[in-house]
């Protein structure tokens, strides 16, 4: 894209002025990004309590790599309410950091993805069931929206009786995030819950992630309840919402793409290509907020100590100096280079497990129901949904009933 003249340049700030996801659509926002990364990469908000945007993929890269410069304390959202807890570990910088990263990687590591996939590929086979002999279905109340709660539920070492239970409070906490009273209320339902379950697992200990709460420490002392919901909360909304979502474009983008779908039929082992394709396309957050420690230049623009700044992964996954025809899904990239998990000390430390729930979904569902179309692609639209997220609603579909 061509550099913007001063006339644009100064357009293009007016524009910002009061942007926030609360005030756009995700459409207007991608649009927004992309005349900004050239000549205007760096536009200041007013909304939220005032932030910086940074849109290049260079600049994002550097800011996730640098804790030390742009730190996640206090909150990683906007705008920063009195009350609300701090979800561990993305909420906290090193030190602190260290401790809750070390408890999370206790459960949610390299090895989860392998040790549940059986499990996982069962549940994408029972939910299937359920809607293959109907000849239509919603991908994403019937398929993307269950697997990876299940799968959370797998790890945590959740009792069948209390899925519903659990998945109602997730649903809800994630509606409400925009709404901090109501967000706290929940939060005190989740802490409340979660301490049950641990208490459990201290007189009778599992081998699940409970457990691993239930003996975790923190400088010398086991977790509260206020911590134990606060990482509870964490794992269901990082590894429930966000997986969810990008299940969803996943479908989207293969099934409103016939040559595309076409060749995963064909040759399933491109599957792991097309996730990755997805997963730089559509960020399921489309970025989070950091705040700047010490006094900084990026990009021209002069950041101050104690202000807002937010890393728009969406905006960077699209940069055409990384990425060419970067709008385009393509499935011979180079994705290793996609931000989506983020860099450094605060990476997800669940992308080996949301990779495989995805493969193994759409692989199940290419295999069970090769046939399966969207009913009016064209009229399917995401949403921003509050927590800087930006989902699909509803994805119907349709097939040959069997």
């Amino acid at each position: 894209m061509a550099s913007v003249n001063d006339n644009q340049q100064a357009g293009l700030r007016r524009a910002f002025e009061n942007f926030s996801t609360y005030r756009s659509t995700p459409d207007k926002a991608l649009d927004l990004f992309a005349q900004a990364r050239t000549g205007c990469p760096v536009p200041h908000s007013q909304e939220l309590g005032g932030f910086h945007l940074l849109l290049t993929y260079e600049d994002v890269r550097a800011a996730l790599m640098d804790w030390r410069t742009f730190g996640n304390g206090p909150h990683a959202l906007r705008p920063i309410a009195e009350g609300v807890p701090r979800l561990p570990p993305i909420d906290f910088d090193p030190p602190e950091h260290t401790a809750w990263r070390n408890i999370f990687n206790a459960g949610i590591n390299a090895k989860t993805a392998d040790r549940i996939a059986p499990l996982v590929l069962a549940d994408v086979a029972n939910c299937i069931d359920r809607f293959v002999g109907k000849g239509e279905c919603d991908l994403v109340a019937d398929l993307a929206e269950r697997v990876p709660m299940l799968a959370l539920f797998h790890v945590l070492g959740l009792d069948e009786g209390s899925h519903e239970h659990v998945r109602r409070l997730t649903l809800a906490l994630l509606a409400s995030a925009a709404d901090r009273p109501r967000f706290s209320q929940i939060f005190a339902q989740f802490a409340k819950f979660g301490k049950a379950e641990v208490e459990k697992r201290r007189i009778a200990p599992r081998d699940d992630y409970l457990t691993t709460l239930a003996e975790a420490r923190i400088d010398g002392r086991l977790l509260d309840e206020e911590e134990i919901g606060a990482v509870t909360n964490s794992v269901l909304l990082a590894g429930h919402g966000t997986t969810v979502i990008s299940m969803t474009n996943l479908f989207y983008e293969v099934l409103s793409r016939p040559r595309i779908k076409q060749a995963l039929l064909a040759d399933p082992g491109l599957i792991p290509a097309a996730v990755e394709e997805t997963l730089r396309l559509h960020t399921p957050f489309f970025g989070l907020y950091r705040r700047v420690n010490a006094d900084t230049m990026v990009n021209g623009t002069e950041l101050r100590e104690g202000e807002s700044v937010y890393l728009c992964w969406q905006s960077a996954n699209r940069d055409s100096t990384v990425f060419e025809d970067a709008d385009d899904f393509r499935l011979d990239r180079d994705h290793s280079r996609h931000l989506t998990f983020g860099r450094g000390r605060h990476s997800c430390t669940g992308a080996a497990t949301a990779r495989m729930e995805l493969c193994v979904a759409l692989e199940q569902l290419l295999l069970r129901v090769p046939d399966v179309e969207l009913i009016a692609p064209e009229t399917v639209k995401a949403e921003f949904r509050g927590a800087e997220t930006a989902a699909i609603g509803s994805l119907p579909a349709r097939f040959k009933a069997q």
